[in-house]
C-alpha cells in the first residue's frame, strides 16, 4: 500500500512540475509572436497607403472635371 500512495504522489508531483513549466516561450511562440507583430505592420501600412491612393485618385477625378 506504502508503494502505492508512493507511485500516486510520485505521478502527482511530476504532473504538477509538468504543467507549470509552460510559462516560458518556446522557439514557435516567439516566432508566431513576431510574424503576428509583421502582419499587424504590413496590414497598418498597407491600409495607409491604400487610403492616399484613394485619395489620389479621387483628387485626379477632381482636377479631369475642371
Amino acid at each position: 500500500m506504502k508503494t502505492f500512495i508512493s507511485m500516486i504522489s510520485a505521478i502527482t508531483l511530476a504532473t504538477a512540475i509538468g504543467c507549470s513549466k509552460h510559462e516560458e516561450e518556446g522557439t514557435a511562440e516567439k516566432a508566431g509572436k513576431q510574424v503576428d507583430e509583421t502582419i499587424e505592420k504590413v496590414e497598418t501600412y498597407t491600409s495607409e497607403k491604400m487610403h492616399e491612393a484613394g485619395e489620389a485618385v479621387e483628387h485626379a477625378g477632381e482636377e479631369m472635371q475642371k
